[in-house]
């Protein structure tokens, strides 16, 4: 079994990740997160996160996305990061 906590967790960090497929890497915090769990987390199974971007503005970006292992969806999320400055 997953704790829903560590799945939320790899969600929160899997918005980053999908946020940085444009190419350019978004420095930020996370303003707002929803999840639904949606079905089982087999014992050995690779969990895998997929998303894509709603909206990408200056400061906010909006996205949504689904983690899954091989027996379909586990968890669907979906949140918004606002950039910061870096450096």
């Amino acid at each position: 079994m997953i704790h829903g906590g560590t799945l939320m967790t790899f969600a929160d960090y899997a918005l980053f990740m999908i946020a940085g497929q444009s190419g350019e890497m978004v420095h930020g915090v996370t303003v707002t997160f929803n999840s639904e769990f949606v079905g089982p987390a087999r014992p050995g199974e690779l969990l895998t996160a997929r998303g894509e971007i709603v909206r990408a503005g200056k400061s906010l970006v909006f996205l949504r996305g689904l983690i899954s292992g091989e027996a379909g969806a586990v968890l669907a999320f979906s949140g918004t990061i606002k950039r910061v400055r870096h450096g």
